[in-house]
């Protein structure tokens, strides 16, 4: 189940993370494993950017850890560059700057996470703080195991690593949810989330106008046009008029008056031969 959630994970985020950066983003899942934490620790240089989280109301806390050279490349990008810069990690800290970008990643990040864990277990995931020092991030004893949760990035070529790290003690109070029937509940989770995204649908808004009719003129027509002029449309009065949704054409109808207001009454819709 976890490779469900991870999976629907990256498909929300890559948009979310391409409209935040202005550039086609991709992420794919890598894997989940289990391994200690202290190999974790162990496998992180100095400096990391790691921003712990809270899944409420499952006990301890989990990190998301953003590949600290690509911390650099999303910077870059961020600020309008390349990301093509290559930039030396040891030796130096991050910036403010740098972290407080990071972390808005993060935060977005964290609100698609929170999203693709609803339909199996409604947690409360919540931002706590962002660390540069490993040794400051304690979310398990260092012989406990975690879950290492990790995609790939890559933005235009540039590619780098997320991980998301939750202590095994964490996910323990709702393992028989995470070890249910696979199939059956993919199907399930697939149910809700096109169910969520039909609801998300009908609530947009769409630009709906309706195309009187067409007039060629010249240029020089145009300028001499003054007002109380007519201009002759390519259509007669009493012909159905056009209704167009986002500029394509779906329904015909008549004009006439409805509670004062001008309206258009459908009376066929294109393609179906409805009346």
């Amino acid at each position: 189940m976890l490779d469900v959630i991870h999976e629907k994970f990256c498909r929300d985020f890559r948009g979310t993370l391409s409209l935040d950066l202005s550039r086609m983003a991709n992420l794919e899942p890598v894997g989940i494993t289990l391994l200690k934490y202290q190999e974790f620790l162990n496998s992180l240089p100095v400096p990391t950017c790691l921003s712990l989280f809270k899944l409420d109301p499952l006990p301890g806390n989990g990190v998301i850890v953003v590949e600290s050279a690509f911390v650099f490349t999303l910077v870059d990008i961020y600020c309008g560059g390349s990301g093509n810069s290559r930039y030396r990690v040891e030796g130096r800290d991050f910036s403010s700057i740098e972290v407080g970008i990071v972390r808005k990643i993060v935060i977005k990040a964290l609100q698609e996470l929170n999203r693709a864990w609803h339909p199996v277990f409604p947690a409360n995931i919540e931002f706590i703080r962002t660390e540069i020092n490993p040794q400051f991030v304690s979310i398990a004893h260092p012989t406990e195991v975690v879950v290492n949760i990790e995609s790939q990035v890559d933005v235009e070529g540039a590619i780098g690593t997320i991980q998301i790290i939750i202590p095994y003690a964490t996910i323990e109070p709702i393992r028989e949810r995470l070890t249910q029937n696979y199939v059956g509940d993919k199907n399930e989770l697939e149910r809700m989330w096109k169910q969520d995204i039909r609801g998300h649908i009908q609530d947009s808004k769409i630009e709906m106008s309706v195309l009187m009719g067409e007039a060629e003129l010249s240029i020089q027509k145009i300028l001499d046009l003054k007002v109380g002029d007519t201009i002759a449309l390519d259509r007669f009065a009493d012909e159905p008029l056009d209704l167009l949704v986002e500029d394509v054409l779906k329904h015909q109808g008549e004009t006439g008056v409805l509670k004062g207001y001008k309206a258009l009454k459908i009376t066929s819709s294109i393609g179906d031969g409805r009346e």
